[in-house]
């Protein structure tokens, strides 16, 4: 595409404009307002249709899209969270932002959008989740949510440090992103303002007003929620997210001792399809009353813009990280290059600009973010970003030489959820994915499916001898793309459990044995490196009848626990935003005493007091990621495990001997 003479003529057109004060620069240049919630998928929006739309769930998203223009192709890099946001802020792909997976860090340092935004006028705020470690760059006011974050009296950080609010996170991003409005904006400027939902991310908590509603209504099933992929590969075969075996009754279900839904399956015990259809609503209910909590929210906001005199002038989006399953195929989750996780949500309304009613079908990706954010604001566009402005489409105009496929790559494995590694090439009606790498049959494998007669890919026609033309074409395109966006070999991320192993990102990735003592706050690339291994820990404590967390290390999307409660002890262990715990059954005696706990790499977990076993259990398997946050004893220092009535342990408690089983 021609692009470098489009973005200097933007790039004269910004500098003609600053001559101007900054309140009329302020009154020309929209403000924009960008929305943007975690594993949306199209399929539960009102305005997208589907076997959902007369379930009248988003009645505020769905009057963005009348109001303005929905894009019904539109589409990630690599359908997973954190790789996302950092490709919605660079807009570049993952080979090239460095974030290829859920695990590690992220260069903050580098080019992104909003740093530019800053230089030439704006007023830049980022509010709610953001999912990429360190302090935000490039914002006159950010306040995220660690890590996941948590959906109930979540924690925020900020530059200054962290704040805990009570109620429900998707309530309180809004209360923070109107208060930055209310009181935080500079009247004068532009404003740029960033509005992340944690919502509907698993484990699809909504708000207690919402819950006994959502959980009266029951939901259409797909008509794939009892697929056995016989028409696919070896990926969709050894996923590890279907709602039947990997979806968990506690943490996922709200299948808890005492629960409404824990009395029912007690009087009426479920087994094979008939389980699996309870769970789908189950599912359904949360999730979608996830949904509409967002929807509400977002209600305030544009009811704001409106009671501000800010509509006219305001550019709204809102989009979503990546798509999600919703019982297709008889998933939840994300990663597959199949269109439910493939596609993202992407709805737009600007007065006088976009014409209200539009529907756009080319093909749109989440590197294009970048490109039409600082398009929007008549900054200029760095050559180096990876995507195109949106504006003309926008318009209603398609410029003659729009791009006419699509890349992806997906790499976070051997990982949770068990997706392989993936890449792959999609046009208007075919696509071609390459499956590679460890645990796929001679290191390759290929599908093609036709979306025109096959829409829920369901079929592979890559063995179709009458393909063969259609898939030479596909692999020269893949190519192109890759050379295009300048992909290297496997995408530069080097296979793991092969002789180019991944460097670990941990210095005591080879440790074993450990020993920490009381207060010990110990950063993440120090902590005992966890992945594929079981863990046993000796914890000496005085227990005096307080409550508290004796050892943590990692937060409520990857980690574990050890804590005391009303005088008994528990283990938890989290794993994707989703809390398992073990608990002892007999109270812990005051005085000086010894806690062991093991966990195996299986997940089988006891917890020993004084040589007596006094809890046992599964937290369902073994660590598969390495924690963000680090360790520390005596106390949960970093982002939660999990919600506790109290965090800091008041006794005495330690040295804590950690031994690694390999």
């Amino acid at each position: 595409m021609t692009r470098p003479h489009y973005r200097s003529v933007c790039a004269t057109l910004f500098a003609m404009v600053v001559v101007t004060s900054s309140v009329a620069v302020a009154a020309q240049r929209p403000n924009i307002v960008w929305i943007f919630s975690d594993d949306h998928a199209c399929n539960a929006i009102g305005a997208y249709g589907g076997r959902l739309q007369s379930e009248n769930l988003t009645p505020n998203i769905d009057s963005i899209a009348r109001d303005g223009i929905i894009f019904d192709r539109a589409y990630v890099g690599n359908s997973i969270c954190a790789p996302s946001r950092a490709t919605l802020l660079t807009g570049k792909h993952s080979h090239l932002n460095g974030k290829f997976d859920n695990r590690g860090g992220f260069n903050h340092d580098q080019q992104q959008f909003q740093k530019i935004l800053q230089k030439h006028g704006y007023q830049t705020a980022m509010i709610g989740k953001i999912h990429l470690n360190g302090a935000m760059q490039g914002f006159d006011y950010w306040e995220v949510l660690p890590g996941q974050g948590r959906y109930t009296n979540p924690q925020f950080v900020t530059a200054e440090g962290k704040t805990q609010y009570e109620g429900h996170s998707t309530d309180i991003v809004t209360d923070r992103a109107l208060n930055w409005l209310d009181n935080g904006k500079d009247d004068a400027k532009p404003f740029m303002m960033m509005v992340h939902y944690k919502a509907p991310h698993r484990n699809w908590l909504p708000a207690p007003r919402i819950i006994e509603e959502f959980r009266k209504r029951t939901f259409p099933e797909p008509d794939s929620l009892f697929d056995d992929y016989s028409g696919r590969g070896v990926a969709a075969h050894k996923q590890d997210m279907s709602i039947s075996k990997t979806m968990r009754m506690s943490g996922d279900l709200k299948v808890t001792p005492g629960s409404e839904r824990a009395a029912w399956l007690e009087k009426h015990p479920l087994e094979g399809e008939e389980l699996i259809r309870w769970k789908y609503q189950a599912y359904m209910q949360d999730y979608l009353g996830c949904v509409a909590g967002v929807d509400e929210n977002i209600g305030r906001l544009l009811a704001w813009l409106k009671d501000n005199n800010l509509e006219q002038n305001t550019v709204v989006m809102y989009s979503s990280d990546q798509g999600f399953y919703l019982g297709e195929h008889g998933w939840f989750d994300k990663r597959f290059m199949y269109e439910e996780s493939f596609r993202t949500p992407l709805v737009a309304r600007w007065p006088g600009v976009i014409k209200p009613g539009q529907r756009n079908d080319d093909l749109v990706q989440n590197i294009d973010f970048a490109d039409t954010f600082l398009d929007i604001a008549g900054a200029p566009i760095p050559d180096d970003m990876q995507g195109e402005s949106l504006v003309p489409l926008l318009k209603g105009e398609t410029p003659a030489d729009w791009r006419k496929s699509l890349y992806y790559h997906y790499y976070e494995y051997p990982a949770v959820h068990s997706v392989r590694r993936h890449e792959g090439v999609s046009d208007r009606r075919y696509k071609l994915i390459r499956f590679y790498g460890i645990d796929v049959p001679d290191g390759e494998e290929w599908e093609l499916f036709d979306l025109k007669n096959d829409p829920s890919e369901m079929h592979s026609i890559y063995e179709d001898p009458k393909q063969s033309a259609r898939i030479k074409e596909l692999k020269a395109e893949l190519d192109r793309l890759k050379e295009h966006y300048e992909v290297p070999e496997d995408g530069g991320l080097p296979l793991r459990g092969t002789s180019s192993d991944e460097k670990k990102p941990n210095a005591n990735a080879r440790t074993l044995k450990f020993e920490f003592q009381q207060g010990a706050n110990v950063k993440a690339e120090s902590s005992p490196y966890l992945p594929g291994r079981g863990i046993q820990l000796t914890v000496p404590l005085t227990f005096n009848g307080t409550d508290g967390v004796l050892i943590a290390q990692g937060g409520a999307s990857n980690g574990y626990a050890l804590w005391t409660k009303d005088g008994f002890l528990h283990w938890t262990v989290t794993r994707n935003d989703v809390a398992t715990t073990v608990s002892g059954k007999d109270k812990v005696p005051s005085g000086r005493l010894t806690v062991i706990v093991r966990q195996e790499k299986t997940g089988a977990a006891t917890i020993a007091l004084e040589g007596r076993e006094v809890a046992n259990g599964n937290v369902s398997g073994e660590f598969l990621t390495q924690p963000f946050d680090g360790l520390s004893v005596g106390e949960d220092a970093g982002s939660h495990v999990r919600e506790f009535s109290t965090n800091k342990y008041a006794g005495k408690v330690g040295p804590v001997q950690i031994l690694l089983i390999e």
